[in-house]
């Protein structure tokens, strides 16, 4: 057999889009299952981040039971002023699930299922632009799934918070960037503008590949040429003002909430940075100290960050074999990445979900690697051993995140253990508090909860966890007053509090490890009831 014919049937036979589409869903679906997505969307808000996942869906709960306007998010919280009224990523996916279940009833599922959607749409975006810029379909169905070996994007992609929504709208602005590239069509360029709009609106730190671009706009207009045979942006008056606009609208929405959390209730959600240094050098031991922790189980495995590492510097190594595009864009975003880390540095420590915005530059590291070694290492990508290796690497860290997923969701760990044990029955306490007297209007405490939402949203009562109460009395006093009732304990250590004495006298009932305690009426008590 001659092996170079055998070779140049080989790399034609790699490149199929005409039915690559078909394989790429095929394989997404088989990684869900691997992941036990279906039952996974079946599930109550729960394991990690609960406490975010609660927030999320109580501004989604709201919008769907009191009906209020599209800028007028409100938690279950009460907060400051008794209003609930608070704000932090743009509400337009929590607007529109509030929108789908007046049609098809309040399921969390249908919330999971959009977030997955819109990976789903991310990820083939990305699949479609290694195939288009590699012209290999085979490559382009096996490295941009290594993002969906991630256990902390497998994990939040089904889930209800904005970070991996943010993420796959990114994902979707890049893929129409480059082909605009391609192409110079303008229609390309003005959706590469509207989804990073959407995107930076969810999460504003899901710009960063949008920043690497714009470096390459600048670099344009200051005459420093970049594509060796034209202009990037042959249109740099209009393209400029579109690429200025998207932060201009990141500027209106981000001014205007935080003005809504000035005027109603501010310090709820972050709206700003958690820089490094704030902290002094323990807190930064502990802070690096959970991240390693991270780096061993949560980003990727080990040796898959390590092979990153390697890839880019490999890029950099053989620069001159490189895209210059990609070249400047990995080294723009990577610069962004550090910035990002030095400014919201101390969330690293308890918030996996703070570095999916900076897994865009996973996939930009991929395609940089890829092209230098197609034209560098030609037999070396060519090769069947390559690909065969590549394809049990990719299996090997699917298998690693699939154990990863059982384990937040395991009942054994301590991920689950508060929602197993007391968390989960406020989400059948319903029926007994109705029997208790307890409306679903009346205000209420929540103190053996430490969260802004969980338990309130889980039952569905507006009022205050002890959040932001420290089960302080004269703040407890404060909350009476402000219409809260009655008063729900679920673990020993808040029932014996000293502080909490005063106000357990009149036990009005219980359900499974819940205490239901009805709260004095004290003097220039608020009535919320009375004007129902």
């Amino acid at each position: 057999m001659d092996w170079k014919v055998s070779l140049d049937d080989f790399k034609k036979s790699s490149y199929f889009p005409r039915f690559s589409g078909w394989a790429f869903l095929a394989l997404f679906i088989v990684l869900c299952l691997v992941y036990n997505y279906p039952h996974i969307l079946s599930l109550s808000p729960q394991s990690v981040h609960q406490w975010r996942q609660c927030d999320c869906l109580s501004i989604t709960l709201n919008y769907y039971q009191d009906h209020t306007g599209f800028f007028q998010p409100s938690v279950h919280y009460l907060g400051r002023d008794g209003t609930g009224k608070t704000v932090s990523d743009f509400p337009l996916i929590y607007f529109f699930v509030a929108q789908l279940w007046k049609v098809f009833g309040q399921h969390e599922f249908i919330f999971r299922l959009l977030n997955v959607c819109l990976f789903f749409f991310g990820m083939f975006a990305l699949f479609r632009l290694f195939e288009q810029w590699l012209k290999d379909s085979v490559l382009a169905l096996i490295f941009p799934f290594l993002l969906f070996t991630s256990p902390v994007i497998t994990y939040y992609a089904n889930n209800f918070l904005m970070n991996v929504p943010a993420l796959s709208l990114g994902m979707i602005g890049l893929y129409f960037f480059f082909r605009f590239l391609s192409t110079s069509e303008s229609r390309h360029f003005l959706f590469f503008c509207l989804f990073y709009s959407l995107a930076g609106l969810l999460k504003i730190t899901s710009l960063l590949s949008f920043c690497g671009i714009c470096s390459l706009f600048l670099l344009e207009v200051i005459s420093i040429q970049i594509r060796p045979d034209r202009k990037i942006f042959s249109r740099p008056f209009i393209q400029g003002a579109l690429l200025a606009a998207v932060f201009i609208v990141q500027l209106i929405w981000y001014s205007f909430a935080t003005y809504y959390n000035n005027r109603y209730n501010s310090g709820i959600f972050l709206v700003g940075t958690l820089p490094i240094w704030e902290l002094n050098s323990g807190q930064v031991s502990e802070v690096i100290q959970a991240v390693r922790h991270h780096i061993d189980w949560d980003y990727f495995r080990r040796e898959t960050q390590i092979l990153f590492v390697c890839m880019f510097v490999l890029v950099l190594f053989y620069y001159k074999q490189m895209s210059r595009i990609l070249l400047l864009m990995l080294v723009v975003m990577t610069l962004g990445m550090a910035s990002y880390l030095i400014l919201f540095f101390q969330a690293l420590k308890d918030h996996d979900y703070y570095t999916i915005d900076l897994f865009i530059l996973v996939p930009v590291i991929l395609l940089a690697f890829l092209s230098m070694l197609q034209i560098k290492f030609q037999k070396v990508y060519n090769s069947l051993l390559f690909r065969s290796v590549a394809i049990i690497f990719l299996i090997h860290n699917i298998d690693f995140d699939r154990m990863r997923m059982e384990g937040r969701y395991s009942p054994e760990g301590w991920e689950n253990k508060t929602y197993l044990d007391h968390l989960r029955h406020f989400e059948t306490i319903g029926p007994c508090l109705r029997e208790l007297g307890i409306r679903k209007e009346d205000r209420v405490l929540s103190l053996s909860d430490n969260s802004i939402n969980i338990s309130l949203y889980l039952m569905n009562q507006k009022g205050w966890t002890n959040y932001g109460i420290g089960m302080d009395t004269s703040i407890i006093r404060e909350k009476i007053r402000m219409g809260a009732r009655y008063l729900f304990l679920y673990d020993e250590e808040s029932k014996k509090s000293k502080s909490l004495q005063l106000f357990l006298h009149n036990p009005i009932g219980s359900y499974k490890t819940i205490q239901i305690y009805k709260l004095p009426v004290l003097s220039g008590q608020v009535d919320v009831r009375a004007g129902l």
